[in-house]
């Protein structure tokens, strides 16, 4: 069926007969495997690749065009009652890396580990080192498996430890003059993802020293302007404010923690901009000023509310977290 959309032409094709479809191309794997290689090239053509570090919200519109065809891929590869699946090739999954990644920022999580799990799973299947490749997706699957859960933590730490010796064991192959800023910031960011896991068994102590070193590093290696080092400056001011908040110097954890929302905040990524402000507003609670965290919080609900809905996750934990408050505080009938 064809729909013309503005200047453009659509076809679309009933489930149906897309099940037939594939169904009939797999008694031909050879014809099955070129026809899903063409529709690879297609998709791998338009979509860009997603940065890891730094959100890019101007290229959404692009991404969210052709991210649908992606998973459409990966259920075809993946296609539990297809006989044999599609050849693994390397591209394949670099492309459901990608389609990760992507997803993973806008925070739509199931997709997006169907997409990781999948280019892991090919990556298994090739036997391929890739060490680079794996480590981008065990990256973006650990910064998931923070919303499923506290089961996850330890295989979540397992992985990030495997990562960072990773990262030592390239430098320590190198001689000293031939090791890059690159590979300088990407040993820092393993440190600091490390760092993050042991926040997760509270172990604030141990995790201090290491985003102290991390945040001299990044100041030693770049400038606070460009935005990959301006994300991950705001990353480390907002977990060194927890840190700050565990020894009870809530001064020093509130200016912290105000720094990384007002970093965020340039750099136009407004969801993360409500996360950073959410923590805030909870470090302050932790201060004892009730009156001004609850105002933050009926803020933050409000503004995820007019963006993402009243039925997303992010919007759902503002509004416990204001109801709970209220609780607290004798505020019965705003609770309710």
């Amino acid at each position: 069926m064809e729909k013309r959309q503005e200047d453009r032409e659509n076809y679309y094709v009933h489930r149906v007969l897309q099940a037939r479809l594939l169904r009939d191309m797999n008694a031909n794997p050879q014809e099955r495997d070129e026809m899903f290689r063409i529709a690879f090239d297609l998709v791998r053509y338009h979509l860009p690749r997603p940065s890891l570090d730094t959100p890019e919200p101007s290229k959404w519109n692009v991404f969210k065009e052709y991210l649908p065809h992606v998973l459409s891929l990966q259920r075809a590869y993946a296609d539990p009652l297809s006989i044999t699946s599609p050849a693994p090739f390397l591209e394949l999954a670099e492309l459901f890396k990608d389609g990760g990644v992507l997803l993973w920022q806008r925070y739509i999580s199931n997709d997006a580990l169907k997409l990781l799990n999948t280019a892991e799973k090919i990556l298994d299947e090739l036997e391929s080192e890739q060490e680079n490749l794996r480590v981008e997706i065990n990256i973006t699957i650990n910064l998931l498996l923070q919303y499923f859960g506290i089961s996850h933590r330890k295989e979540s730490k397992d992985r990030l430890a495997s990562i960072l010796e990773y990262r030592k064991k390239i430098i320590s192959r190198k001689a000293p003059e031939d090791v890059t800023r690159e590979d300088e910031i990407l040993l820092n960011d393993a440190n600091a993802d490390y760092a993050n896991a042991l926040l997760q068994f509270n172990d604030y102590k141990t995790a201090e020293p290491i985003y102290k070193d991390c945040y001299a590093k990044y100041l030693e290696l770049g400038s606070e302007a460009e935005p990959s080092a301006a994300f991950a400056l705001a990353k480390l001011n907002h977990h060194m404010a927890y840190c700050k908040m565990y020894r009870r110097e809530f001064d020093k954890a509130i200016e912290l923690a105000e720094k990384a929302v007002a970093i965020v905040s340039k750099l136009g990524d407004k969801q993360m901009m409500f996360r950073y402000q959410f923590d805030l507003a909870c470090i302050i609670l932790q201060s004892g000023a009730r009156e001004k965290a609850l105002a933050l919080h009926q803020e933050i609900l409000n503004s995820r509310l007019g963006l993402q809905g009243r039925a997303s996750y992010f919007s759902l934990q503002s509004q416990y977290a204001v109801a709970a408050l209220c609780h607290y505080m004798g505020k019965l009938d705003e609770a309710e």
